[in-house]
């Protein structure tokens, strides 16, 4: 057998030290990946069992808890449009008389009729030559007119063509309200000057402040709960 010379033999020494020490520091590496695995395991295994607990004692819950949120309708521009329009009614039973009213139209005007908002009348879908207007709503000297657009477009004139059909009515405000409180795309010249821009935010603003306000007469039970529960949908859907 051929022996090394002495540098090379040096050489394969060390080599060999090192390959030892190297395998040394893999096993303890090893070791320590499976301590952490095992650690890891056993926390996602306590997670597991607690989770499984508030399961079994009802205290996980998710999902919505409004009511047309759970339908899938929190976006629909008709139900908002109904909601809003019972809002609006002073006799309705919600309780909030014409604060939620007032507080509407006080955001449109420095000076708005007041006095007799108490034989205030909303209506849906009220049409006019050819324009049809979300809500009116109407009290002496005041004709409210209220465009509601969530998701879908303006069609061709229509801001123009409701000023055109309710512009002359005494008191005629106009209101166009939208998720982001946008400026409608479709109202020109004086219509454009007319329609007061709104959003959700300021309707669920408004309606918080009536809520504090209210007195309570001839608000019902479900009554508050449907004022309560469509705030819901507010802050869930538009803040």
């Amino acid at each position: 057998m051929t022996s090394l010379a002495p540098g090379l033999e040096a050489d394969e020494l060390q080599i060999t030290s090192l390959a030892a020490e190297w395998r040394t520091i893999l096993a303890k590496e090893r070791e320590n990946e499976a301590a952490e695995v095992a650690a890891w395991e056993a926390t996602v295994a306590e997670i597991r069992a607690e989770h499984d607990a508030l399961l079994r004692n009802g205290a996980w819950v998710g999902g919505p808890d409004d009511t047309l949120s759970i339908l899938g309708v929190g976006r629909r521009e008709l139900y908002h449009s109904a909601l809003l329009a019972w809002l609006l009614d002073p006799q309705g039973r919600h309780g909030l008389g014409s604060s939620f009213l007032e507080a509407l139209l006080r955001r449109c005007a420095s000076d708005p009729p007041t006095s007799e908002l108490h034989l205030a009348q909303p209506a849906l879908e009220v049409s006019r030559g050819d324009a049809r207007a979300d809500i009116v709503v109407t009290a002496p000297g005041l004709c409210l007119v209220i465009e509601n657009k969530v998701d879908a477009g303006e069609q061709h004139r229509q801001c123009d063509r409701l000023f055109e059909s309710f512009g002359r009515e005494p008191g005629a405000l106009f209101v166009f309200l939208s998720p982001s409180g946008r400026a409608p795309e479709t109202a020109t010249g004086s219509a454009q000057e007319a329609f007061q821009k709104m959003s959700y935010a300021d309707i669920a603003s408004m309606l918080r402040d009536a809520m504090a306000r209210a007195v309570g007469k001839g608000a019902t039970v479900h009554g508050r709960e449907v004022v309560s529960n469509y705030l819901a949908t507010l802050n869930r859907e538009f803040q």
